[in-house]
């Protein structure tokens, strides 16, 4: 595999740990459990909800239409194709579920005509990751983080910017 590739499945699992911290404390604040790390249905113990079954949770809670909770759903189903083709040769053998997520990443994102379909597939889900990450702010109420002043090249003085988006603001400060 590439290494834009590679790039793109590790941003997709950051991005997933972070989905389902935000969706963790969301619940956590709904149900009134104080420490949700330590809790049997919120924390890392056996019984404890799995990524799935918090993004069903979040998608029964909240208003979402239907082409949100598609992108939810499918933003799932590629988390979870990830994780079973980890040894996959190629990003599109990655793509092995029989809904065809990726043929519904790019229609719902189309690229150029001009690029190859693992490319395309690529950018497709770095748009997927972003449309995810904001649905998920913004139906949890934790929409926006105000970021402290970094010194580089870029001066971010009270930018107020999508929790997500920060999140992967290093691989363009760097």
């Amino acid at each position: 595999m590439e290494i834009s590739e590679v790039k793109v499945r590790n941003e997709f699992f950051v991005s997933a740990l972070f989905i389902e911290s935000t969706i963790t404390d969301y619940l956590s604040e709904k149900l009134n459990i104080s420490n949700p790390i330590n809790s049997e249905f919120l924390g890392n113990h056996e019984k404890a909800l799995t990524f799935s079954q918090k993004m069903d949770a979040l998608m029964e809670s909240n208003e979402f239409s239907i082409i949100d909770r598609s992108k939810l759903s499918v933003f799932r189903e590629i988390y979870n194709e990830f994780i079973i083709n980890g040894e996959a040769l190629s990003f599109e053998d990655c793509f092995t579920s029989p809904d065809s997520n990726d043929d519904f990443l790019l229609i719902l994102y189309p690229q150029s005509d001009h690029l190859p379909r693992e490319e395309k597939l690529i950018n497709a889900c770095y748009q997927l990751i972003g449309e995810v990450s904001e649905l998920v702010a913004m139906h949890t109420e934790k929409a926006e983080v105000k970021m402290p002043r970094r010194k580089s090249m870029f001066r971010l003085e009270n930018f107020k910017i999508g929790k997500f988006v920060m999140l992967f603001s290093f691989l363009f400060i760097s």
